[in-house]
């Protein structure tokens, strides 16, 4: 399925938002709100007749599009006129004013509403303008100069969050006309003394966050050591051949006691990865150090759901507690909350954290909405063509289900992530980076929880900023609770990428310990890119064992492996290996990208050419 593409046109945007507001509905709510509405009113019908269209409008906050810039900038001279009427008509509790920016550039469309600069830029020039006030980029007062006779008041370029901007004010009142502030000689040594006792902090600052990072997860790594494993066993499903329900669950519980702090509990995939091999209560006990297993039944009749629970203690080889709960699937999350808490409960574990995966699950109004979610996440990590086109095909079902917004932003970042690494998008690469930036930027304002600064984080280093200060500084906020794995390994992938080689293995340890068949696609294969580059190659025989044999072994690894096996003078073994990875879809490129160390990478290519050709 190809990828719709973005729609985008150029216009005028006007943006404007009421003075004091906060204040205003701190000291009187209901006159405040009674006072917007009036003066709503009247910006709407301004709006209107100068053929504009208002395609957004939060708190006192309204923003408007425009087919002519001159309507725009009489449109906004006439408001501020009558809202100054108005003040002068009304006691000192209804008045109200206004701050209003214009621009006009170009805009991504979205249904019914506006993205991008164009709107990023209008909404800058006005927090830039004065109470009563209308600012104007600088392409709207060429326009608009020729054509009205307006007094303008150049601004020159202005600094405004970081953003530099060329501002030019509408004179509406000439005895509250502002001067242009200009930095005298005198000023320059101060300012830049200034900026280097500033750059200073800074780099001390980061230093102390990098440094308080590091011993953070040292310490919890330790703290971890102690805590108790749990296996959460896949559900039986009583219901027939259809397994999306009980597995479904089974991924909904592991993922909602992975949040609380006082627990370790193993991902999914070793959960499946044990009930395909038929292990005893014994040998898991005693391979994965595993006290405790959370094991049951589902049974659906429809949305009717029964769910049988039960807790075992391996040690002792007993049922410690267990409970049959009815429910409709819409209610599952409501459903696994008090599971997981009785289950700790039972456990004498107090439940700390949990709060943001509460949040995230409260996301989802539907079990169909969360189940396709998990299709998507089984669909991306496949990391081919069809996973791809597959996701963006979920990702249509989403919203035609009315998907939160927060979820299916999400979605689509993480996809647009993957077509560009994969060259599968059919967008150009510009629009998808201005779709990431405007996507990762929105669940961060809208939610913000640990997984969107985690894929933040990502985006800043891989296609954004391309900058690794930049991209680490959201690094604490993504692993506030480092038992999300995700979380984990691509925090070690942004120290590794970055160079940071020796910060970056804890990380991916850690995410094993969740993890202890992975095989390689999530995190396996980065460790052991990193310990190969550090020459380390005996504990990357310990890590992966006899894990190289398992069928789904990632293909740098085993890359990797096989030249270990021909240093070795294992021809034969080399030889398999190498067949192996590139049937996994290992290429010459792939070295480069996972390993990101031209030394390191020629010399694996350099290695393995006797053993085939490298693509």
């Amino acid at each position: 399925m190809a990828e719709s593409k973005t729609e985008r046109k150029v216009t005028v945007i006007l943006a404007t938002d009421v003075v004091g507001y906060s204040i205003k509905m701190e000291e009187n709510e209901e006159q405040t709100l009674k006072n917007l509405k009036v003066c709503r009113g009247i910006v709407e019908g301004l709006i209107k007749d100068h053929h504009g269209r208002i395609f957004n409008t939060a708190g006192e906050s309204v923003l408007a599009e425009f087919k002519s810039a001159v309507e725009a900038v009489i449109c906004a001279t006439e408001f501020q006129n009558t809202i100054k009427e108005r003040n002068n008509s009304v006691g000192e509790e209804e008045q109200m004013e206004f701050r209003v920016g214009v621009n006009m550039g170009d805009v991504v469309i979205e249904g019914d509403n506006l993205y991008g600069d164009g709107v990023n830029v209008a909404a800058r020039l006005e927090a830039l303008a004065q109470p009563g006030g209308i600012c104007l980029s600088k392409n709207v007062h060429e326009i608009v100069n020729k054509k009205t006779d307006f007094q303008f008041n150049d601004l020159g370029e202005q600094k405004v969050k970081d953003t530099l901007l060329h501002a030019v004010d509408v004179v509406i009142d000439a005895s509250h006309e502002r001067k242009v502030k200009t930095k005298s000689k005198s000023q320059v040594p101060l300012i830049a003394a200034i900026v280097g006792i500033l750059v200073l902090g800074i780099g001390g600052y980061a230093y102390y966050q990098n440094t308080q990072i590091e011993k953070t997860v040292e310490e919890k790594k330790v703290a971890r050591d102690n805590l108790p494993i749990i296996l959460v066993k896949p559900f039986k499903n009583l219901g027939g051949d259809d397994t999306s329900v009980s597995n479904a669950l089974t991924e909904s519980l592991i993922s909602s006691l992975s949040r609380y702090k006082g627990i370790s509990v193993l991902t999914s995939s070793t959960s499946f990865h044990i009930l395909k091999s038929n292990m005893t209560d014994n040998e898991i006990a005693t391979k994965f150090r595993v006290k405790h297993a959370i094991q049951g039944s589902v049974q659906s009749f429809g949305k009717n759901t029964r769910l049988t629970v039960e807790l075992n203690d391996l040690s002792q080889g007993k049922v410690v507690w267990s409970e049959k709960v009815d429910f409709l699937l819409d209610d599952i999350f409501k459903v696994q909350d008090e599971i997981g808490n009785k289950i700790l409960g039972q456990l004498s574990i107090t439940a700390v954290g949990g709060q943001q995966e509460k949040q995230w699950m409260s996301e989802f109004e539907t079990f169909e909405q969360y189940l396709l979610f998990l299709n998507y996440e089984t669909e991306w990590s496949k990391w081919s063509k069809e996973g791809y086109e597959n996701t963006l095909e979920i990702l249509e079902k989403l919203r035609s289900l009315n998907t939160k917004k927060n979820v299916t932003d999400y979605v689509e970042a993480w996809i647009i992530h993957q077509g560009l690494l994969l060259v599968l998008s059919q967008n150009k690469n510009e629009e998808d980076l201005e779709r990431l930036d405007f996507l990762t930027s929105s669940v961060l304002q809208n939610r913000g929880n640990e997984r969107d600064y985690s894929l933040r984080a990502l985006a800043e280093l891989e296609w954004l900023s391309k900058d690794c200060n930049v991209s680490k500084s959201y690094i604490p906020k993504s692993i506030d609770n480092s038992n999300i794995r995700h979380n984990l390994i691509t925090t070690g992938y942004i120290y590794k990428s970055c160079g940071d080689l020796d910060k970056s293995i804890p990380y991916f340890h850690e995410a094993l310990r969740y993890a202890p068949v992975d095989t390689g696609y999530m995190v396996s294969h980065m460790l052991v890119a990193v310990l190969y580059i550090l020459g380390k190659t005996e504990e990357i025989k310990e890590i992966i064992g006899e894990k190289i044999n398992n069928e789904d072994m990632h293909g740098m690894i085993l890359w990797i492996y096989a030249s270990i096996e021909l240093e070795n003078g294992n021809t034969e073994k080399a030889k398999e290996l190498f067949q192996r990875g590139r049937n996994y879809g290992a290429r010459a490129k792939w070295v480069f990208y996972i390993l990101k160390n031209k030394e390191a990478a020629e010399k694996l290519i350099k290695a393995l050419e006797p053993l085939g050709k490298l693509d």
